[in-house]
């Protein structure tokens, strides 16, 4: 018998799968636990098979679908959208101790 790891970040102030599909049937979108992980597991294969297609690693949809669900390579995606959530965050605070109201380029 297989067993099957989903990563949750509950314990960061995130959202289980029960907790997100209420919240999207609460917005208008009617949604169960089991759409919420297939939205989620798509969205990893996408970004799997991007990383893999960038890097020419040449990839069969077999190993795409392995490696998107392994809780590793989640994990890893969750961290780096947190690292860019953080330097966004010190960006604008920076900019914001300068009162710049529009920025030039």
């Amino acid at each position: 018998m297989k067993t099957k790891k989903y990563v949750t970040v509950t314990n960061s102030n995130g959202l289980g799968l029960y907790d997100v599909a209420k919240v999207m049937t609460s917005n208008g979108d009617k949604m169960n636990h089991s759409t919420v992980r297939n939205i989620i597991n798509r969205s990893f294969f996408k970004l799997a098979k991007n990383i893999s297609d960038n890097y020419s690693l040449d990839y069969d949809a077999k190993k795409i679908d392995s490696i998107s669900k392994s809780p590793e390579f989640q994990e890893s995606i969750v961290d780096l959208l947190r690292e860019k959530e953080l330097w966004e965050a010190i960006i604008w605070s920076t900019l914001s101790c300068f009162a710049v109201d529009e920025v030039l380029v």
